[in-house]
């Protein structure tokens, strides 16, 4: 029973543990070396011998739907589930001005994932570039994003399931995790007729919505998220629905 009870509690365990700590992501190492040895222990991990691969290999299964496994060219990270462009933008915002390179550096992310990340993000114009008297390139958020995602009002016509489902697509780039934030922005509806249109797909299990760590986000922005009548903040999105659109 004990053991089931810390498989079943691991997620949150690690949750709090990043919410402690003010991170979205923290190194594997740097996970071994914070929880406690008795619980490893219970998922077969001994915590001086342990290399990092090997727990994640055994933690990897529990992580449930709020975490998830990143990783860079010199290590392995678990942190709440973030799509490249989050994990980019979150950077810029902390640190205005960073050149490409000295972003690059401390993410969880290949550079496969790194480069067309920040490309998709220069071009939707959320992320701009200039350049110092060094001709040193300097990345910063856009004062307007948001603003060129908008839904049209031709779209705007379409039922509010496709025209969500469109919303989605345009702000996700393919990722399976969106903010929900950013999908109200795009669409531009009213608060009521977007969190009715929201419990509707919630409702007949064609979107699940998740939690997330609000700590980087402005008031704006988890205002803008979804909180349901029970108080539960939901920051980001799963689309699992019909992907066909209806005319």
């Amino acid at each position: 029973m004990e053991k089931k009870t810390a498989l079943a509690d691991i997620e949150t365990q690690i949750s709090e543990l990043l919410k402690k700590k003010k991170k979205n992501y923290i190194t594997v190492t740097q996970l071994k070396n914070t929880l406690p040895a008795s619980l490893l222990k219970q998922f077969g991990i001994i915590k001086k011998k342990s290399r990092p691969t090997d727990i994640l290999r055994y933690l990897k299964p529990h992580l449930g739907s709020s975490l998830w496994e990143y990783r860079s060219p010199k290590s392995v990270y678990i942190g709440f589930r973030m799509s490249s462009e989050e994990i980019i933008l979150e950077k810029i915002r902390k640190n205005p001005g960073l050149s490409s390179k000295n972003l690059a550096r401390n993410l969880p992310l290949l550079k496969q994932e790194f480069i067309p990340g920040l490309n998709r993000l220069l071009e939707s114009g959320e992320v701009v570039c200039t350049f110092g008297e060094n001709h040193m390139p300097r990345l910063r958020i856009s004062a307007g994003i948001g603003r060129q995602t908008r839904i049209s009002e031709k779209e705007s016509f379409r039922d509010g399931r496709t025209a969500f489902k469109i919303a989605y697509d345009r702000v996700g780039r393919g990722q399976n995790f969106v903010r929900i934030h950013r999908i109200r922005e795009c669409l531009n509806w009213s608060g009521e007729y977007f969190d009715k249109t929201l419990k509707n797909l919630m409702a007949d299990y064609t979107v699940e919505p998740h939690g997330g760590d609000p700590s980087t986000m402005s008031e704006k922005e988890i205002r803008d998220s979804f909180t349901d009548e029970h108080g539960v903040l939901y920051i980001n999105l799963t689309w699992w629905g019909d992907n066909d659109e209806r005319e």
